[in-house]
This record gives C-alpha cells, sequence and structure tokens, in this order.
C-alpha cells in the first residue's frame, strides 16, 4: 500500500495546512498575478475596516483587492474612505429592495446562485451592477448563469 507522505492527526486533518495571514495571502496573489478576493466576514468597527484596508495598500496591492461581506456596514465603512474600491455585497436572496441599496453605496453583488433568474439579472445589469454568484459547481448551471450575463462565478472546480 502507499506511504502517506503528507503528515495527518488521528482525526485524518492535514497537519501541513494552515490558513494563511493577510499578507501571506496578498504575497500570494502578488506572486501568481491574481487578483484577492477578501472576505470581511465579521461585523467590524469602521477603524477595523480601514486598518486591513491600510495594511493592504502598505503592501502595495489594495488595487488588486474586492471586497466581499455579508456585512453592509462594512462596505459602507469601506466606501466612505475608498469610494472606488471593488466592493460586492453577499447575500443569499434577491428582494426588491436590493438595487436601491447596492446603488446608494456604489457596490456590486455577490449572490447565492439559487437567486438568481433571467429577469432579476437583467434587471441588475440595467441598473449596472456587476454580480458575482456562489458557489456554481454544475456547468449547466453556470452555462445558464453566463447566458443570463453574470459577471463572475464562485465555483469548487477548475474546469
Amino acid at each position: 500500500s502507499p506511504q502517506l507522505t503528507t503528515p495527518y492527526d488521528g482525526e485524518r486533518s492535514r497537519l501541513d495546512l494552515h490558513l494563511p495571514t493577510l499578507a501571506e495571502y496578498i504575497d500570494i496573489c502578488k506572486k501568481y498575478e491574481k487578483d484577492a478576493v477578501l472576505e470581511l466576514k465579521n461585523a467590524f468597527a469602521e477603524e477595523e475596516v480601514l486598518e486591513i484596508c491600510e495594511n493592504i495598500e502598505k503592501l502595495g496591492y489594495l488595487e488588486h483587492v474586492v471586497f466581499i461581506s455579508f456585512s453592509y456596514d462594512n462596505l459602507v465603512y469601506l466606501r466612505r474612505k475608498y469610494p472606488n474600491q471593488p466592493a460586492q455585497f453577499l447575500t443569499s436572496k434577491y428582494e426588491d429592495s436590493l438595487i436601491a441599496r447596492l446603488k446608494e453605496w456604489n457596490l456590486d453583488l455577490d449572490i447565492r446562485e439559487s437567486a438568481l433568474t433571467a429577469e432579476n439579472t437583467a434587471e441588475l445589469k440595467a441598473a449596472g451592477i456587476t454580480i458575482n454568484c456562489w458557489t456554481v459547481d454544475d456547468p449547466a448551471r453556470a452555462e445558464e448563469l453566463v447566458g443570463y450575463g453574470v459577471d463572475m462565478i464562485t465555483t469548487n472546480i477548475l474546469e
């Protein structure tokens, strides 16, 4: 039988894997010339959001970062100081008030794929909103969403 070359603990967790620091993540994105997508997972105070941005700015990579968050306030804090920074509001559902909320702070959208229809995608696009959707692992659904006009698709597969 093959020998394991990667260390595991008793529960089969990979001991060689770890979450990178913010600086390590940015360095990886720089190395491979990729845009960084950074989720502000918690509801932060305004000074915390700005500190994160300032740290990335010091690394010389802020113009290559897209911020996403389920916390609308996080994105408002970001927008107050960085009015042109790419930022996407994360949500799992489409509501009639969504476009107005996004337009108020010039935000784009990162929405659960199952919430998108041809009709609401067309409404979002007509309002000038960039649409990212998550998480699409079915190629047929991905093609359907591309046909609707979504701009980005988050997936767990690379093919």
